[in-house]
């Protein structure tokens, strides 16, 4: 038997439904459903350029294929079609009619290709990346595909997402040793080539991975030996510098943060945490509040020592 579907998990549960009403209803008008989200992708492009022209430090499109891909969702789904015409007005009544006849239309998130992460579609059997843009800009923005010919698989585990990382981001990833309470939900800390930091991972499929596995996933990790006793410090102060106090509490140091960390995750899964909604929210609301702070820097390595330099507001 197959485990329950995770959240954006890139996978069809039913695929032999899924591909007949594909078949019937989309695949006669591939061109047309690539012509409606290259509608949509042309609307929603100049709005969201002006909110954010630049992230960590790469001009839009590149790095928001999440950021893309909601504003098509949202637009779709409020979307009037009398405003459409030619082929997108075409690749529209396709898609309502599959629709219509129960097929499904999921956003997905999952590892491209062992190169980097994406977000796209999954509607029927088709891979639709709406975003296809945000790596290379000269590649063309909409992409439509056979879901089994596009290579998109779910993460499997945190060492999974750290090979990811560590090539799409060029970044060195660590155990989050800084904030045991946290450590459970959110196991490593990344530092980007560009030298921005953010634990991870504050998605849905990677908090429900961890979750489904009772914080096994996330233990796995954390036990490893800590890594970067300069970057821990440089960390751990610029976050109790800050004039309002986290809501999770600092580690001393790495090697407490490794045993508070392993500590919580037996703790979590004494208590039943993976079940209680209300403990993942907060959590979710602790670390956007903390990477919202690590955000406003950027770490600079020279010689393995580690500085921290302010960014521009």
């Amino acid at each position: 038997m197959a485990s329950p579907l995770l959240p954006n998990e890139p996978r069809i549960p039913d695929e032999q439904r899924e591909q007949a009403l594909t078949v019937r209803f989309l695949s006669p008008a591939l061109a047309a459903l690539e012509s409606l989200f290259l509608a949509l992708r042309g609307e929603l492009d100049p709005a969201l350029r002006q909110a954010r022209p630049v992230k960590q430090g790469k001009p839009f499109p590149l790095g928001q294929c999440l950021e893309i891909s909601q504003a098509v969702q949202r637009q779709l789904q409020q979307l009037d079609p009398a405003t459409l015409g030619g082929e997108a007005a075409q690749g529209y009544r396709a898609l309502a009619a599959f629709m219509k006849h129960g097929g499904n239309v999921r956003q997905v998130w999952g590892d491209l290709r062992g190169e980097y992460f994406q977000n796209a579609f999954l509607i029927g059997t088709l891979y639709v990346d709406v975003a296809n843009d945000t790596v290379d800009p000269a590649k063309p923005p909409v992409e439509v595909l056979p879901f089994a010919a596009s290579r998109l698989v779910p993460v499997a585990d945190y060492r999974h997402f750290a090979r990811v990382a560590a090539r799409y981001w060029q970044a060195r990833v660590y155990p989050n040793h800084l904030l045991p309470e946290l450590a459970p939900f959110f196991p490593l800390i990344t530092v980007t080539a560009a030298g921005f930091v953010q634990l991870q991972a504050a998605s849905n499929y990677m908090i429900a991975l961890t979750l489904a596995g009772a914080f096994h996933p996330a233990e796995t990790v954390l036990a490893e030996a800590p890594k970067n006793a300069s970057l821990f410090g440089l960390l751990r102060q610029r976050l109790a510098s800050q004039p309002c106090a986290l809501p999770v509490a600092l580690a001393a140091h790495p090697e407490a943060g490794r045993a508070a960390a392993l500590a919580m995750c037996q703790a979590y899964r004494e208590q039943g945490m993976a079940e209680d909604a209300q403990r993942r929210d907060a959590a979710v609301k602790a670390v956007l509040r903390v990477n919202g702070e690590l955000a406003r820097f950027t770490v600079v390595a020279s010689g393995g020592e580690v500085a921290g330099r302010s960014c521009p507001q």
